[in-house]
């Protein structure tokens, strides 16, 4: 019989690890990195590189291709990993987002596996009950010794409703629910009660209570997205990074100083402000032009047709392919460009010119990028060993 030695530097069975570890200072609040970095969409098939049909995309098609990836990340010193929330696919399983891991239980696969970096959960909050989601994000954070975040999003999305068997509310009503589902995972985190009861226009709860409570304290840090004012005012009363709508870094210039003064005008000086990027970086610029004109060319045009036609109708009723094939060319369409970058800032060329996007969108105030990668594998080593050095340079990295 085999004899395993227990490990004597591990923490006795009697050590309640509950709020044991400050939020402030965890990767993506505090940190010695003055912009940070983390990776987006890395649990649906092609990821936010967005919707084309590129080689060397993600395949979702096992496990260790996101442990491989999550681990690397971690070991270049990327401050966080981020999932995007996606219950269906657009046209199919083996199109772009057309399979998708679960945000919880991703972040706690990839917790086990990691030592420094953030580790989120991206949570739909009307699909899920908020006692659920507390107890779910303090057991990943017990998993991590305190490196959970969780990306709280309201939805929008109305196929998912469908598949739920849920109406969407109105947008502000949206967020109105949010508030409330966040308050009552807030207390859940950080009271001393062994359990409370609640009465909302939302949830009404007997006997509530989730135990053990969180490492981080008060709780895990929270980001959300909100362009929209009942968005700003989620994000201002309960996130600790607001991810901003923009689209061009250009356009963050006349955005985001707008958006800072009205957080400093809620008291929330303390509010990070961050932004999407698809970074497309290579030796040359010509190489990366060419890379991103080669995107656009397996650009995955009926699923960004449906995407579109859905986010402007709000359901697939009425979709036809082959009407769109007959009408408009949808190659001179820029909305369904930018989904093949999934939105997000296109950061295109050398490191050099990489790295002079991220500063300017820093003097823009912008203190942080999720960035979507088309190779993440590719693009990882690239942030390693290309930009992350001249972002030491720059005074952006330590």
């Amino acid at each position: 019989m085999t004899v395993v030695e227990p490990n004597l530097t591990a923490p006795s069975r009697d050590f309640v690890a509950d709020k044991t570890v400050q939020r402030d200072g965890s990767p993506m609040i505090g940190g010695d990195n003055a912009f940070k970095v983390a990776v987006f969409g890395a649990n649906v098939s092609t990821g936010q590189g967005g919707l084309n049909l590129a080689e060397n995309t993600i395949s979702l098609g096992n496990w260790s291709e996101i442990e491989e990836l999550a681990k690397k990340a971690d070991g270049y010193g990327v401050d966080g990993f981020i999932p995007i929330a996606r219950w269906m696919g657009l046209s199919g399983p083996d199109r772009p987002w057309g399979r998708q891991y679960e945000t919880f239980t991703w972040a706690a696969g990839l917790a086990a596996v990691t030592q420094n970096i953030q580790i989120f959960a991206t949570c739909l909050i009307p699909f899920i009950h908020p006692i659920m989601a507390a107890k779910m994000m303090a057991t990943v954070d017990h998993i991590s010794g305190g490196r959970m975040g969780l990306n709280a999003t309201a939805g929008y999305f109305k196929p998912e409703y469908a598949m739920f068997g849920v109406d969407v509310p109105e947008h502000d009503v949206r967020y109105e629910l949010a508030d409330e589902w966040m308050t009552l995972v807030e207390r859940l985190w950080a009271s001393d009660e062994d359990e409370f009861d609640f009465k909302g226009d939302f949830f009404e709860l007997q006997g509530a209570q989730s135990h053990p409570k969180p490492v981080q304290a008060p709780g895990p840090m929270v980001m959300s997205a909100g362009s929209s004012p009942a968005g700003q005012q989620f994000a201002f009363k309960h996130a600790n990074i607001l991810f901003a709508a923009i689209s061009s870094v250009e356009q963050s210039a006349h955005v985001t100083p707008k958006l800072r003064a009205n957080a400093n005008a809620a008291g929330r000086e303390d509010l990070g402000l961050w932004s999407g990027a698809h970074i497309i970086c290579k030796d040359t610029e010509k190489e990366a032009r060419e890379y991103a004109e080669y995107i656009e060319e397996k650009g995955d045009y009926e699923s960004a047709l449906k995407y579109k036609h859905i986010i402007v109708n709000g359901d697939s009723r009425g979709w036809s392919w082959d009407h769109y094939k007959q009408s408009a060319d949808p190659k001179q369409d820029e909305t369904i460009k930018t989904f093949f970058r999934a939105g997000l800032v296109p950061l295109v060329g050398t490191p050099e010119m990489i790295v002079d996007g991220l500063l300017k969108l820093q003097e823009s105030g912008i203190t942080g990028i999720c960035t979507g990668l088309v190779d993440y594998d590719e693009g990882l080593d690239r942030m390693n060993e290309q930009i992350f050095p001249l972002m030491r340079d720059a005074g952006l990295r330590a």
